[in-house]
C-alpha cells in the first residue's frame, strides 16, 4: 500500500487535479481520481499479474468517460461555451484511453502509462484555453517547467535551462497571488504556500551551482513537498 500511495502522489503531481465548484469540473475531478488510482497500480505492477482485472478497470473508465461525454459534449457549461474545440477534447481523451487499453492488452505497460499523462495534460489544457485558473493547474505548469529544466541541465543546456527556470519562477509568483481556495483555512493555506516557496528557493539555489547531481537530488526533495500539497488540496 505504501508503494501505491507513493505512486499516486507522483501521478497527482503529473495530473494537477482541480477542485472547481461547477458540476462539470467536480465530475471530471472524480473521474480523474479513478484514472490516477488505476495508473498507480499499473505503475507499481500490482495489477499486471491480473490482466483481466486491469483491462476491466480501464473498460470501466472508458465507460464512465462515454457517459461523461454524453452529458457534456453537446452541452458545455457556460464557462466553456465559447471554445470552438470543446467537442474535440472528448474525442481526444477517448482515443488516449483506448490506446492505453490496447497497450495494456499487449502488455506494453510503459507505453500505456504515457497515456495517463497525456490525458492529465489535456484536462489542464481545457482550463487554460478557457481562462480558468486553479491552484493545481498552475502547479502542474510549475512542475512541467521544472522537469524540462532538469532535462536541459542533464543535456548541459544550461542557457536553455536558465530560461525555463525563470518561467518556473513566474509560475510560482502566479500561485502566490491566487486567492485562498474555498473551505480552506487561510492561515494554514498561506503556510503551505510558504513551504512550497521555500522548497523552490532551495531548488533554485542548487540549480545555480550547475551541479547536475546535486540539482537532481534537490529536485526529488522538492517533489516530496510539492506532491504532499497536491494530495492535501485535491
Amino acid at each position: 500500500m505504501k508503494k501505491v500511495f507513493a505512486v499516486i502522489t507522483m501521478l497527482i503531481g503529473i495530473c494537477g487535479l482541480s477542485y472547481s465548484e461547477n458540476s462539470f469540473d467536480n465530475e471530471l475531478s472524480n473521474l480523474r481520481k479513478n484514472v490516477i488510482g488505476m495508473c498507480a497500480q499499473l505503475q507499481t505492477g500490482q495489477l499486471r499479474e491480473n490482466q483481466e482485472q486491469l483491462l476491466k478497470e480501464i473498460d470501466d473508465i472508458i465507460s464512465s468517460w462515454k457517459e461523461f461525454t454524453d452529458k457534456y459534449k453537446n452541452t458545455p457549461p457556460a464557462e466553456y461555451g465559447k471554445d470552438p474545440d470543446w467537442k474535440s477534447y472528448f474525442d481526444e481523451a477517448l482515443d488516449n484511453f483506448q490506446i492505453m487499453r490496447q497497450k495494456v492488452e499487449e502488455k506494453n505497460y510503459n507505453r500505456a502509462m504515457q497515456f495517463c499523462g497525456l490525458n492529465c495534460a489535456l484536462f489542464v489544457k481545457i482550463h487554460q484555453v478557457n481562462g480558468i485558473s486553479t491552484l493545481t493547474d498552475k502547479m502542474f505548469t510549475l512542475r512541467q517547467h521544472l522537469k524540462l529544466t532538469l532535462s536541459m541541465a542533464k543535456a548541459s543546456n544550461w542557457a536553455g535551462a536558465k530560461e525555463i527556470m525563470e518561467n518556473a519562477s513566474k509560475n510560482l509568483q502566479e500561485i502566490k497571488k491566487l486567492a485562498t481556495p474555498a473551505n480552506v483555512d487561510k492561515k494554514e493555506y498561506l503556510n503551505d504556500i510558504k513551504l512550497l516557496d521555500d522548497s523552490f528557493a532551495q531548488l533554485k539555489s542548487m540549480f545555480n551551482t550547475k551541479d547536475i547531481k546535486k540539482f537532481g537530488e534537490q529536485f526529488k526533495t522538492f517533489l516530496n513537498t510539492f506532491n504532499k500539497l497536491y494530495l492535501k488540496y485535491i
